[in-house]
């Protein structure tokens, strides 16, 4: 939402908001890159575009591999129960809490900032 927002150069609308969290939330969880997806919404704020998923399903922008058996470079394995169970907490640590996805206190199983790497 942050690339979105900084390429837009204005803050987003609150249904906008919402609809595109939701679309990162998903994409996240089918394992899609943050980065990578944070390099689409900045190509999509510019030519005026609200679809996180279409961008990314007509990007031919080439996506790094991920490490084997890990989701980024010095993150802590996913516990599997935190975020609400969502797997996109398995790629971003931001959904690695024990509130609602992506808010509440941070999961002392597996958020990077409590456990110790």
């Amino acid at each position: 939402m942050d690339a979105y927002a900084v390429a837009l150069g204005r803050p987003v609308i609150n249904g906008t908001k919402a609809k595109l969290h939701g679309q990162a939330v998903e994409l996240l969880a089918q394992g899609l890159p943050e980065a990578w997806l944070c390099d689409r919404a900045r190509e999509m704020a510019g030519r005026g575009w609200t679809d996180l998923v279409r961008h990314a399903e007509k990007s031919s922008a080439p996506i790094a591999p991920a490490a084997p058996g890990r989701s980024q470079p010095g993150l802590p394995e996913w516990c599997g129960q935190c975020g609400e169970g969502s797997p996109a907490a398995r790629l971003n640590p931001r959904f690695r809490t024990l509130g609602e996805l992506g808010s509440g206190e941070k999961c002392t199983a597996c958020h990077p900032d409590v456990v110790t790497r």
